[in-house]
């Protein structure tokens, strides 16, 4: 049994047999005690769920959730829940209710969004490390041509670059390392977000409140009285907010945003379909990257394979995974004249998509190639990230993948 094993074993001995009165002091370390293993396992998500006779905990790590030690018995749920909520400044009352707060842990904020559930309340808390190192472009992954085609991109005067990808795709580590990249005492950058991951000195954050009416969209609009060079917008959620960025990149700002797509492509596609007109979208977007992230090979196990690829073993550095760390595969869509000129006058996705590929390019299938063959991930790493059920496109990036270490044609 471990350190952690044991304190933990000692705190819910203490607790469940409450001598003289320790119990809420008990619920005090264990508090602790979880919120110090999710840090030093580098958790970007602690997740504690109420089940019939336990309470399940589990830590998302390198994307893939765990379970790293027993469950907890159930009748601490009510403490436990009481306990993080106190310190999220939440309605402790309001069990009935999805509520969500903050709280500072040393240098780690944590993002905390309770949702009732079977007898007690579900908390996923969310981790920002301000201890970890800040990103700059060069340590993205990007391949060299790929941040050539994106630094060129974020050079620009003016115009909307868009970013795009799922939940937890690394979208905003992107965002912030180009902000950090532009940041300069000659230029004035403010952004608009929900929430503030990421405090960078010498940019103006604001956070949005819908509750006082500081919406994206409302808050885009106050921004562009603001004598800005650079506007970032944490998310083009609707076709408001998408149709206020163009307009702000056609009269002089260089603007950043998010959108929900699966490709660089369908990215184009929905802003489209989102209601902005082709005649601006044409004249304004610099380019789109859509990104994932895959797992990255643990150094000290991975071992090579006759076909050049290598496969994930485990060790105890990586706790048996065979993965340490992530890395990102990056699909870059520079929008040149022709692009523009089928932006302004097609709606067709797949003619998008020929068109950018007959230009040159390079698809996250294509980005995943270069990683696997230079060790940083695997096949199946990747399969399981593109794969998409579901999804034809990347089903077939997914088989061309396959298909290249197999010597198929």
């Amino acid at each position: 049994m471990n350190d952690f094993d044991e304190q933990l074993r000692r705190l819910i001995h203490r607790e469940r047999h409450n001598f003289a009165g320790n119990s809420s002091r008990a619920i005090v370390e264990l508090v602790d005690l979880l919120f110090n293993f999710a840090i030093k396992m580098r958790a970007s998500d602690l997740h504690i769920e109420p089940f019939e006779k336990s309470l399940r905990v589990r830590y998302r790590i390198d994307g893939q959730l765990q379970e790293l030690h027993q469950p907890l018995p159930f009748h601490l749920a009510d403490a436990l829940t009481a306990r993080i909520k106190i310190l999220a400044r939440m309605d402790t009352t309001a069990a009935f209710l999805p509520l969500d707060g903050a709280i500072q842990f040393g240098k780690v904020e944590m993002r905390v969004a309770s949702m009732p559930s079977f007898g007690a309340e579900s908390l996923t808390i969310r981790l920002l490390d301000s201890t970890l190192e800040l990103h700059n472009l060069k340590d993205l992954g990007f391949t060299a041509a790929n941040e050539k085609i994106f630094r060129q991109m974020i050079d620009s005067a003016a115009g909307m670059i868009i970013l795009t990808g799922p939940m937890n795709s690394g979208k905003s580590t992107t965002l912030y390392a180009a902000l950090r990249e532009l940041n300069q005492p000659t230029r004035s950058i403010m952004t608009l977000e929900d929430p503030i991951e990421q405090h960078v000195e010498g940019i103006s954050q604001v956070q949005v409140n819908e509750k006082t009416g500081l919406t994206f969209a409302a808050g885009l609009r106050a921004m562009l009285r603001m004598d800005c060079n650079v506007l970032m917008v944490g998310e083009a959620r609707d076709a408001d907010t998408s149709k206020i960025a163009i307009r702000a990149a056609l009269t002089g700002h260089l603007i950043f945003t998010t959108l929900h797509a699966n490709d660089s492509c369908s990215a184009v596609f929905r802003m489209l379909e989102m209601g902005v007109e082709p005649y601006l979208l044409a004249a304004t977007l610099n380019g789109v990257v859509a990104q994932r992230l895959v797992r990255r090979l643990c150094p000290h196990c991975k071992k090579i394979l006759s076909d050049g690829t290598f496969e994930a073993v485990g060790c105890e550095n990586c706790r048996g995974t065979g993965y340490s760390g992530r890395i990102a595969l990056h699909e870059i869509l520079s929008v040149d004249k022709n692009l523009r000129s089928l932006i302004l006058n097609s709606r067709d996705l797949d003619e998008i998509r020929a068109v950018a590929l007959e230009a040159g390019l390079k698809t996250l299938a294509d980005d995943a190639l270069e990683k696997i063959r230079a060790g940083l991930t695997t096949l199946n790493e990747v399969r399981r990230v593109l794969g998409l059920v579901g999804d034809d496109y990347f089903e077939h990036s997914a088989r061309r993948i396959e298909n290249s270490f197999s010597g198929n044609k």
